[in-house]
């Protein structure tokens, strides 16, 4: 890929020239410095603070519009449409209130203020169903299944709030793109001493080049589809900070047509943990 580097050129002091021909050109020496990566971080620290205040302002902007709407028709006594201004301000006010949490969450996973998690044994398919019964009303809206299989022998000893909160983000991104008629599965298995989730939808799928950007914040392979569903484009990015808070590592696989798997590896825990 692309590289960036910072050149330092300084002349070589005369008197080291004192026994060489006497010449209009000056040696110098240059010393370059790689700074690509600081180049990279400056770009994502730009783009962040860009993404962040357009996010903040499109339910901020809705908000203002339906306040304004709303106090205009308590002057002129119009009744009728308070009770609509009233309920776009409020779902706006909790879309900000979800974002700001999201990017709450988001800072203290990244910049590693929350090393202690507080593990415990966990039973997954407690968890699990508890997570899928809260958002059981999206799947009876949209009309597609869910099935769930917890592998004999899957166990995982971690953080039971941030599990659950990476089981949340992954259901309700495969719930959003989930279609009509077809089904979402959670599984939970075992496999060389790791428990593995894995979130299966059978949805409209990814194109191959999206996929490397996905876990970036706010990256949105939709912008707008993403945005009206109710999404803040940070759900996956906490995801893979969460699972990697634990030792394990995130994957996801799609292809156009074919659906999205998601997979999250946590290390298995021994014996004595349990």
């Amino acid at each position: 890929r692309p590289r960036s580097f910072r050149l330092r050129i300084a002349p070589i002091q005369k008197k080291i020239l004192i026994e060489q021909e006497a010449s209009d050109r000056v040696p110098v020496v240059g010393i370059f410095l790689d700074v690509t990566e600081l180049k990279r971080a400056e770009r994502m620290r730009i783009d962040f603070v860009a993404n962040v205040s357009h996010e903040l302002r499109t339910p901020l902007t809705s908000i203002r519009g339906f306040s304004e709407a709303l106090l205009e028709d308590l002057k002129a006594g119009r009744m009728d449409s308070l009770e609509r201004s009233s309920a776009k301000i409020l779902t706006n006010a909790d879309r900000l209130g979800v974002l700001v949490q999201d990017l709450l969450d988001l800072s203290q996973l990244e910049s590693g203020r929350e090393r202690e998690l507080n593990r415990e044994r966990l039973d997954l398919a407690v968890l699990t169903r508890r997570v899928v019964n809260s958002l059981e009303g999206v799947r009876v809206q949209r009309n597609f299944k869910v099935e769930l299989e917890v592998e004999d022998g899957a166990k995982l000893y971690a953080d039971l709030a941030r599990v659950e909160q990476v089981l949340e983000n992954l259901l309700g991104n495969a719930y959003r793109y989930a279609t009509s008629g077809t089904i979402v599965s959670v599984r939970w298995g075992l496999e060389d001493d790791q428990c593995i989730l894995q979130v299966k939808d059978q949805g409209p799928g990814i194109s191959p080049e999206h996929l490397s950007r996905l876990f970036e914040r706010f990256y949105r392979v939709d912008p707008d589809r993403s945005r009206n569903s109710g999404g803040t484009g940070l759900g996956l990015a906490i995801v893979k900070h969460i699972v990697q808070a634990h030792g394990g590592h995130v994957s996801v696989e799609s292809s156009l047509g074919s659906g999205t798997t998601f997979t999250c590896c946590f290390p298995g825990g021994s014996q004595q943990e349990f």
